[in-house]
């Protein structure tokens, strides 16, 4: 084999490692964590240094062709062994990270200027890459589940083929009685030094396919995790038009993925969502913050539903705004459960009627309302007349079945803006608003006390019985709701010492009251 000049693939070596630290340095800067990457480029970029300094042997300081020179390969190999350690997780070598590079920096000195060997300096520089190799090796090997695994190995035999090559030069070296310059052409010399111009290249080119499997099987696991999620997940850009969707999201909206990339999630907007709140959501994404909220949006059939969702927007490393991601939620099931514990807080079990407390909330507001339009309000105090015998001659099954058809009779007479409320027992209250006078309300007495004196059928008898009404009226009677619900009360007993079945005014004075206090009143009655 024709001997090579030493120089010329001197050159060649400092340009390799040159193009690789800048590959390393790139890799480097677009990584988002700590991955040993920084590690490697400042390797690579010891060894292009030092190749640099001995082309210029013989025209600089043999000092620094030769000490500096020679300890930068040392160093470089070390960092990029460092870069590879924390690459895999493992912790440093503190030998190779402290104690080689001083080391060999003496050994350096020594057979440069104590005792001159050139063979001495070759074992060494030889001894020391041929160590950090088989440690470089050793490392990646370990690894048998590692998603970088066969880039891995790619990598440990350049490693491993550099060590071994330099080994045996260590040990001709050792072994032969002759010293050669450094720039003197040889077999070995040129081996080795050909050789590692590729296998720099090669490592470089190595381990940036290592870091991009690593990122490759990151992004497989996410995109996995995505597509498997049972959360809706939706991407769009900071237009608001729709990039992704995952399958949950189809499945629970309908919508097919080439029925929604490209257009606006306003496509599952019901109209029930304020624009206010729309614009709250989009300065709060334009400040690059999360947002959180609930939606209720429209399905493809029509349907409607509710989620529960979080909008964050994706940046670059520079801050910029490139995406936003939405994860979402369906809570319909929970929102009608909501419906139904509040409907079962503030509505009778039995005939379905508002209970007392949304009853008296729904009278205070009337009343409020009443006042600022100037209008009346009737409150109706029902006694049914004869229920219990009903309960005492056929049970409470039967008694309860009459509360619920007279439950509905009541309904049935009057507005659909008006309250029917069940008091407790055998008692019912109406509230009536808007009322413009008292024939109104004369004729809602007569349709309940009529529609209560229709029979009752129940299994194999009808039974008939009667109701007493009292009633007070705002603000000819009061202004208190507490008040205005006792006077018609008292109202109704007075029909019952009449003769029941009808129904009564009460007579009194207007009563007057604090407003703040009437309210508190209400409430704790």
């Amino acid at each position: 084999m024709l001997e090579l000049d030493i120089r010329t693939l001197f050159v060649a070596t400092a340009l390799v490692s040159i193009g690789s630290a800048v590959a390393l340095v790139s890799l480097w800067r677009f990584q988002s964590q700590r991955n040993g990457a920084g590690f490697w480029a400042a390797g690579m970029s010891c060894v292009s240094a030092g190749s640099i300094l001995i082309c210029g042997r013989g025209n600089i300081p043999d000092f620094i062709t030769i000490v500096v020179a020679n300890s930068l390969f040392v160093v470089g190999f070390v960092l990029i062994l460092r870069g590879i350690r924390v690459f895999t997780g493992r912790p440093s070598f503190l030998f190779f990270d402290l104690g080689l590079p001083p080391i060999t920096v003496m050994l350096f000195y020594y057979s440069s200027y104590v005792d001159q060997n050139f063979n001495i300096r070759v074992v060494v520089l030889s001894a020391a890459l041929a160590m950090i190799c088989f440690a470089i090796v050793m490392t990646l090997v370990r690894d048998n589940n590692a998603p970088w695994r066969s880039t891995g190995f790619a990598v440990a035999a350049l490693f491993g083929l550099f060590g071994i090559s330099h080994g045996g030069r260590g040990a001709i070296a050792l072994l032969s009685p002759f010293e050669n310059p450094l720039m003197h052409p040889s077999i070995s010399s040129s081996l080795v030094f050909l050789g590692g111009i590729f296998i720099i290249g090669g490592s470089a080119i190595a381990l940036i396919l290592m870091t991009q499997a690593t990122l490759e099987s990151e992004l497989r696991i996410v995109s996995l995790a995505v597509n498997q999620s049972a959360s809706s997940i939706i991407i769009t850009d900071t237009t608001g038009s729709i990039e992704y969707i995952n399958p949950a999201f189809t499945e629970k909206t309908g919508y097919l993925p080439e029925e929604l990339i490209g257009k606006n999630p306003r496509i599952l907007r019901s109209g029930e969502t304020s624009p206010e709140e729309y614009a709250t959501l989009w300065k709060t994404l334009s400040a690059g913050d999360t947002w959180r909220g609930e939606f209720h949006n429209r399905k493809k059939n029509g349907e409607l539903f509710w989620e529960i969702a979080s909008i964050s927007p994706v940046k670059q490393r520079s801050g910029k705004i490139r995406h936003y991601v939405a994860v979402e939620e369906d809570i319909t099931a929970l929102k009608n459960a909501e419906e139904r514990i509040l409907h079962m807080a503030n509505h009778d079990v039995l005939t379905g009627l508002s209970t007392k407390r949304l009853a008296m909330d729904r009278l205070v507001s009337a009343l409020a309302v009443a006042k600022r339009n100037k209008t009346k309000v009737a409150i109706l105090f029902i006694d049914l007349d004869g229920f219990k015998t009903v309960n005492d001659s056929f049970g409470h099954g039967a008694g309860d079945q009459v509360l619920k058809e007279t439950a509905a009779r009541l309904c049935s007479s009057v507005r659909e803006v008006d309250t029917v409320t069940r008091v407790g027992g055998d008692e019912f209250g109406i509230l009536l608003t808007d009322v413009r006078d008292k024939d109104c309300i004369t004729t809602v007495a007569e349709k309940v006390i009529k529609a209560v004196a229709t029979p009752y059928k129940l299994e194999t008898v009808e039974v008939i019985i009667g109701a007493s009404v009292g009633i007070s009226l705002y603000p000819d009677h009061g202004v208190c709701p507490r008040e205005l619900v006792k006077l018609a009360d008292q109202a109704m007993y007075e029909i019952k010492r009449q003769g029941k079945n009808n129904y009564a005014f009460i007579e009194v004075n207007h009563y007057i009251c604090n407003s703040d206090a009437l309210t508190m009143g209400a409430l704790d009655s």
